[in-house]
């Protein structure tokens, strides 16, 4: 068995309605073991046996049957997350959201030229297939890099989580 961590892209808004204890039963009926979620917005660590795309495709299946829905999900190995977390490039600071966007590293190009295109207090950083965002506390929703991502050609493949919640999911070292 294997560590994995996973993030529902798009539940609990627009109508898709995931309830977290329900969840973490589909998951475990569909053979995965210590099932543990936070928040209400899809974010999973589960010990499964196989591959992260086994896993992948096997909980996007039970989870859109269980809940009706076209589900998308991102999967890492759980060591991946920790170093991951553990990477965060940038200076931690009371005024700025630490923002990790799961499956955005092939937007660093657009979202660094947005921020030179328009200069403003936010920074991003590729890793890997991720993207590390820091802007201010206030503007989530309104810099140039949230304006990319919000584009549809990033939204339908991204998912975006406060580092906070991350480094929470980081599975203690044995």
């Amino acid at each position: 068995m294997s560590t994995y961590v996973m993030f529902l892209r798009g539940i609990n808004v627009g109508g898709i309605c995931v309830p977290m204890p329900e969840l973490r039963k589909v998951l475990a009926d569909a053979g995965c073991r210590d099932v543990t979620t936070w928040l209400a917005t899809g974010n999973v660590r589960l010990d499964f046996d196989g591959s992260a795309e086994e896993l992948k495709q096997m909980a996007e299946q039970a989870i859109g049957d269980a809940f009706d829905y076209e589900a998308y999900v991102l999967v890492r190995d759980a060591d991946s997350l920790r170093e991951l977390v553990e990477s965060w490039p940038f200076t931690p600071d009371d005024a700025h959201h630490r923002y990790i966007v799961l499956g955005g590293g092939s937007a660093f190009e657009a979202a660094q030229a947005a921020i030179d295109a328009a200069p403003t207090d936010e920074h991003v950083a590729a890793f890997g297939e991720d993207l590390y965002w820091r802007c201010l506390k206030g503007s989530t929703t309104s810099t140039p890099v949230a304006k990319l991502l919000a584009k549809r050609e990033y939204k339908a493949t991204t998912t975006t989580r406060n580092l906070n919640t991350l480094e929470k999911m980081v599975p203690d070292q044995a």
